[in-house]
């Protein structure tokens, strides 16, 4: 259901948005091409330990992982997503929020 329901948002072109997706919707190729059709797709890169600290327990935030799997295993699984499908990389290294936000409206007006 949820790769349906990004696949059909259609923003108001007059009001520009931003969607800000879960972290399964890289798993949907249906989805995802159609983010990439509508607008500019931006993966902001965050290091594992970061992630790690800033999620806390994964499994009170809904994480869901294979038998087997790691969450180590499953941020390596999505970053190949996250950079297949991204127009932007944005590494968050040592920056401030608002030195992303520059970087990203820097590539937008490009």
């Amino acid at each position: 259901y949820e790769e349906e329901v990004n696949a059909s948002i259609n923003p108001n072109e007059k009001e520009p948005a931003v969607i800000s997706t879960g972290g399964s919707a890289i798993y949907g190729k249906k989805a995802m091409e159609h983010f990439k059709e509508i607008g500019t797709v931006v993966y902001l890169k965050v290091d594992y330990d970061i992630l790690c600290s800033r999620l806390q327990d994964i499994k009170q935030r809904g994480v869901v992982l294979r038998d087997g799997q790691t969450f180590h295993d499953l941020y390596e699984e999505r970053i190949v997503l996250y950079e297949k499908y991204a127009n932007l990389i944005v590494d968050e290294k040592g920056k401030s929020v608002e030195d992303l936000v520059a970087e990203i409206a820097d590539y937008m007006q490009k």
